[in-house]
């Protein structure tokens, strides 16, 4: 079985899991965009980009060797769009993308996003080309302009009627489909992400910061850090010697403001990958206090190095972090019932190391593992396409 897989970077962190399984039951073959704004998103940390328009190998690629022990680099390779998306740019990568397509002559194109490039890519390639789409998200958790939800629509609806066959990653917002694809033939696929394994090459650094609880990713509105801060100063951290790290790029710039407080740690940039490593294993727990979401790679990065959670009741975070048994789930956009999961969490830690066992051996191996979901993706979803 051939597959041809075309992500973009800010899913690296998900791809380099899956596709390190895949390699093992399919020929792979992977093109990943990379924008002046994603360069540094997801696993992917690139220091610059060049200045040429089209595809580059990975290992032509500078930044890229760095993952030479993660990533099959000559079965890579990147899409460099140094301008960012408009018609010509995405039109010009559609014709770059096709020929690989025409050359590669896959079985399957899996593709994990949509825009105009797609739209493009789907009129210059065989009609009857098996195609699949994930989709992470089927509505923006944030609040786009008019402009930019009408955009998305059209751009989803035209890439969706040629890539007719979608991969969720979560049952909690499947019906939302019917609602956003209606007059659109399609057909749905179920999968789950596996912990973020690769997080485990990069060796612990020190512990900066003492007992310290940790919230990481980009920041944005409906991730809730301002309910988090508000949670923290109330909760009795303080009185234990606990301290709250905040971790990661303040993506719109307006919702972390000038920190007074001594117990709050801003760290407002991308976090390279073995500085994240460190904080999540240096942490007490991480907290991921959303307002909403589908799924987290959140989960699965602190999944990956056993470090329970609590979440907030709110897509499928739930089905992720199982209340008692991962750690805490809290009803979201509450203040106090966010204090209180911390309070537990801060005051049991016999109850958290319990929590961190059970991640340990529940994700290793089993139905959890990247191993067992890979297996599930290539018999219940490649070849059910393959063969209908």
């Amino acid at each position: 079985m051939k597959i041809l897989y075309f992500t973009n970077a800010p899913f690296s962190d998900l791809e380099i899991s899956y596709i390190g399984e895949l390699e093992k039951l399919a020929d792979v073959k992977v093109i990943m965009l990379v924008l002046p704004q994603t360069k540094k998103s997801g696993a992917i940390s690139l220091d610059c980009q060049p200045k040429e328009l089209g595809l580059i190998p990975a290992t032509k690629y500078p930044g890229m060797e760095k993952y030479e022990n993660m990533l099959k680099l000559d079965h890579w390779s990147i899409v460099n769009n140094p301008i960012g998306s408009n018609f010509k740019t995405s039109w010009v990568l559609a014709k770059k993308v096709a020929e690989v397509v025409k050359d590669y002559r896959p079985d399957i194109l899996h593709i994990t996003f949509y825009g105009l490039l797609q739209v493009f890519l789907s009129q210059q390639i065989d009609k009857d080309l098996k195609k699949i789409v994930t989709i992470h998200d089927i509505v923006s958790h944030d609040k786009p302009s008019v402009i930019r939800h009408w955009y998305d629509k059209i751009c989803r609806r035209l890439t969706l009627k040629h890539f007719n066959n979608i991969l969720l990653l979560s049952r909690v917002d499947s019906h939302l489909l019917e609602k956003n694809l209606s007059r659109i033939t399609y057909r749905v696929f179920y999968s789950k992400l596996g912990p973020y394994t690769y997080l485990r090459n990069y060796p612990i650094g020190h512990n900066s910061y003492g007992k310290y609880i940790l919230f990481f990713g980009n920041i944005r509105p409906y991730k809730g850090v301002d309910i988090l801060i508000d949670a923290f100063k109330k909760s009795n951290c303080n009185s234990q010697g606990v301290k709250l790290v905040i971790a990661g790029k303040d993506i719109d710039g307006n919702v972390l403001h000038d920190n007074q407080d001594k117990d709050i740690i801003i760290i407002n940039r991308y976090i390279e990958n073995d500085e994240l490593a460190t904080l999540i294993a240096n942490s007490l727990f991480v907290v991921l206090p959303y307002k909403s979401a589908t799924q987290s790679g959140v989960t699965k990065s602190s999944i990956a190095l056993d470090k329970p959670m609590i979440c907030t009741k709110v897509g499928n975070l739930p089905n992720e972090v199982i209340d008692g048994k991962y750690g805490k789930i809290v009803a979201p956009n509450d203040v106090d019932a966010l204090c209180a999961g911390i309070n537990y969490m801060t005051d049991h830690p016999e109850q958290v190391e319990e929590f961190a066992k059970n991640i340990r051996s529940d994700f290793e191996t089993g139905s959890n593992s990247w191993v067992k979901i890979t297996e599930d993706i290539v018999t219940n979803v490649y070849t059910t396409i393959l063969n209908n």
